[in-house]
Formats: structure tokens, C-alpha cells, sequence
């Protein structure tokens, strides 16, 4: 009898997936557009500082007077980008006894190679979101096994991240504290403010209601001042909770993933493309090389690569790895909002 037979069923339903969680939030909301290779697992950073000229006054035109230029300051950063590896094993104990969801037929190596496949995704996906959550939040990188085991953007570019409040007590004003937020983060850019495409306010979730149902946010509803998308709103992101204000996307944050309490909230500000493909923007990640299969060490950097391998018994071995680096070069445009509700 064959295989196929052994799972024969009279009748066979819709199969229900009870998904787990992939809260990819900073992936969707494409904060770290900016997105670089490097052939080497040892990422070499150009960091190049404009530095502020003065006013020129006049001098004397038959004079021997000059003008001094400010000239412009560089430094260079080589940090070691983490690896990441999964690895999975595939033997007739994970297919022979089992049947095809939905069907009556026998699993197949395939079906089993598929599954195994879309697990190790599934977990690079959520690893990349909590890298990218660290080093945005908290301006960090766990790098253990690397020559600098956790990297910290403040301390090697030097610049501290920005903190303030979001009143949102009834008698105070949240839309204030949050354009007085924005427009300290606008003086602090300078002229990459040009390539702003507005803001993003990660809260938690008591800042989230307090903000969104605060009688001033209601009033300004009423009075055409605020878009009713503020409470009705048209979701662009259907996993989330979030609402416009002004050119500030609020968006609710519950997933421990993200480390963001109900009371704290993260104001960041979203850029468009650089100027020049040779221009980084303040946020974005550098994909590097993997190193565990010497065929593949010397390929094209990806962020994520999966190849299998068979044993003498024909036994499917997977293995996945990931080298990727997020890279904050200005930590001080994310400004960390402690809740104010009294």
C-alpha cells in the first residue's frame, strides 16, 4: 500500500494557521531606508562633519587682509559587523510519519524543506527588527565575538541621544510638547532637514491614548483644525495602532521586542534618498559578507542566505546566516519623550 494511501480522508477543510507575532514595525515603517554592502565582515565608515562658516565681512580692497574658511572635518570608524546562523536537519523522522496538512497525501521532503525554510526567515526577521530596534532606541549593537562586543553609536560618533517630555495631562498641551520636540530636532539637522519626509512618534501605549483621546486633540477634531484621521482613522498599517498628527505619524508599540514602556515614547525623524548614491543618511544598515561556507564567503552580500547540504544518508541539513550592521550616525535627531501626566 502506498504512502499516499495510509493518510486517506474523506473530507478535508480549510487548514487555520495560528500565526505567531511578526512585528516587523521599523521594517514596515522603512526608518532604516539607507540601505549599503560591504564585502567584508569589517565595515569601514567615512564620516565627513560640515563645519559652520561665519559671515564674511568686508576688508580693505588694497589691503593685505584675508578671510579664513573653515575647512571641513573627517573621520573613519571600522567596526565588525555580527553574524547571525541558523542551522536546521531534515531526516525521514520529520517527513515519513507525517501527512500533508490539507491533504491525504504523504509529506514530502519538500513540504519539510519549505517549513524549515520560512522558520529561519521568520526568525532573521525578528532578529533584524530587535538590531534595529537597539540601535535606533538605545543607540546599541550587540556584536559579542567581535573585537568590539557591544557597539555604541553615542560614544563613537559622539553625539549624545536628545531626551525631553510629552505632556499629556488634561490641563496640559501634548501637540505643543511634540512640536517643540520636532522643531529642536529640525535646528539640530541643519541642512539635512531638506530631506525630512516628517516624523514618527513610537509611544507607548499610555502616551498613545493619553495623546489621542486628550480634549485638546478632540477640540481641534471638532473645529477642522486636526484631520478626523486623528480618531477615525483611514490604516495604513492594519497590524498597528496609529493616527497623523500634523506631519508626526504616532504609532503604538506593545511588543517587548522594541523595549519602549507605556510611558516613554521615541520621536524619529524618516529621510527621503540621499542627494548621492555616495551620501548615507543618518539612519540605515550595511548588509555584509557571510563567512561560514567558504563558496559562498566571497558572493555578493545579502541580508539574509539560506543553502542546504546532504549527509551520506541523503539527510537534508539547512543553514541560513546574516550579516548585517545598523548604523546610527546621529543619534541626537531620536529624541527620547518621558510621559508628563500631571
Amino acid at each position: 500500500m502506498s504512502l499516499s494511501v495510509d493518510f486517506s480522508y474523506t473530507d478535508h477543510t480549510a487548514t487555520f494557521a495560528n500565526l505567531p507575532a511578526k512585528n516587523t514595525l521599523l521594517t514596515t515603517m522603512n526608518v532604516f531606508a539607507d540601505r549599503q554592502t560591504s564585502l567584508s565582515p569589517k565595515v569601514s565608515l567615512d564620516v565627513l562633519d560640515e563645519v559652520a562658516q561665519k559671515v564674511s565681512k568686508s576688508v580693505n580692497r588694497y589691503g593685505s587682509e584675508w578671510t579664513a574658511t573653515a575647512k571641513r572635518q573627517s573621520s573613519n570608524h571600522l567596526i565588525e559587523a555580527p553574524l547571525h546562523a541558523y542551522t536546521d536537519r531534515i531526516t525521514a523522522a520529520d517527513v515519513q510519519p507525517y501527512r500533508k496538512l490539507g491533504t491525504d497525501l504523504q509529506m514530502s521532503i519538500m513540504d519539510a524543506l519549505t517549513a524549515s525554510s520560512l522558520a529561519m526567515h521568520d526568525k532573521y526577521m525578528r532578529t533584524r527588527e530587535a538590531l534595529f530596534a537597539n540601535a535606533l532606541f538605545r543607540n546599541t549593537v550587540e556584536a559579542e565575538f567581535t573585537q568590539q562586543p557591544l557597539i555604541d553609536w553615542q560614544d563613537e560618533f559622539g553625539y549624545e541621544q536628545a531626551t525631553g517630555t510629552i505632556e499629556t495631562g488634561i490641563a496640559l498641551d501634548p501637540l505643543r510638547s511634540i512640536d517643540d520636540a520636532v522643531s529642536a530636532t529640525k535646528l539640530r539637522m541643519g541642512g539635512l532637514a531638506g530631506q525630512l519626509d516628517g516624523f514618527i512618534l513610537f509611544a507607548g501605549s499610555t502616551v498613545f491614548r493619553n495623546v489621542k483621546y486628550h480634549p485638546d486633540i478632540r477640540q481641534s477634531i471638532q473645529y477642522g483644525v486636526l484631520d478626523r484621521d486623528v480618531l477615525f482613522n483611514k490604516e495604513i498599517l492594519p497590524g498597528f495602532s496609529t493616527f497623523l498628527l500634523d506631519n508626526v505619524r504616532v504609532v503604538e508599540v506593545t511588543d517587548p521586542l522594541y523595549g519602549i514602556s507605556a510611558d516613554q515614547a521615541f520621536l524619529v525623524p524618516k529621510f527621503g534618498k540621499p542627494l548621492s548614491s555616495d551620501i548615507a543618511l543618518p539612519f540605515g544598515y550595511v548588509a555584509t559578507a557571510t563567512s561560514r561556507n567558504l563558496d559562498l564567503a566571497f558572493a555578493e552580500p545579502v541580508d539574509f542566505r539560506i543553502y542546504s547540504h546532504q549527509d551520506k544518508l541523503r539527510n537534508v541539513e539547512l543553514f541560513a546566516e546574516s550579516s548585517i550592521l545598523p548604523v546610527i550616525y546621529r543619534p541626537d535627531f531620536v529624541t527620547k519623550l518621558t510621559n508628563q501626566a500631571a
